[in-house]
């Protein structure tokens, strides 16, 4: 396991510092700037040499983390990179005005259709309730109450 963990990762061996550091100035087969890697946990008397490959492989992401974070700095650093950034915060904020304007519309179209479908089901069951009591005038919400309605209005 540790032989097999120490080929995949490249430590122990000095390749490490491969290809693939090579763009972030870990070395890369120049000769001159490629420098091995040194796990600080290797032989470590606490720590099994597995727990010592894996700490130093966190080590080692951590160096390569600030390596990049330093290389990064200064291409977001100018002002030509501010003043897109400040554009790109107004195009956000407008961009979130219409995601929830968006949302709102749909919230909206929702609550509508869940009305219309539960009015339809009251309509169908007072239908379903007239024909079951016998009764035919075909106007839901009209009934006994309703008539005395329509002539409170006549008079």
């Amino acid at each position: 396991m540790t032989s097999a963990l120490s080929r995949s990762t490249g430590s122990g061996s000095g390749a490490g510092a491969g290809a693939g550091q090579s763009a972030l100035g870990g070395g890369g087969g120049s000769g001159t700037n490629e420098r091995a890697w040194v796990n600080p946990y290797h032989g470590h008397r606490a720590l099994s040499e597995q727990e010592a490959e894996v700490l130093g492989e966190y080590a080692r992401l951590a160096e390569t983390i600030k390596r990049i974070t330093a290389l990064s700095y200064p291409l977001s650093s100018n002002a030509k990179h501010a003043d897109l950034l400040m554009q790109l915060r107004v195009l956000e904020r407008k961009m979130g005005l219409v995601l929830t304007l968006f949302k709102a519309s749909v919230w909206a179209l929702v609550v509508e259709q869940q009305d219309r479908a539960e009015e339809e089901e009251r309509r169908a069951a007072y239908e379903e309730q007239e024909r079951a009591t016998g009764r035919t005038d075909g106007h839901y919400g009209s009934g006994t109450h309703g008539q005395a309605e329509d002539e409170t209005l006549r008079s």
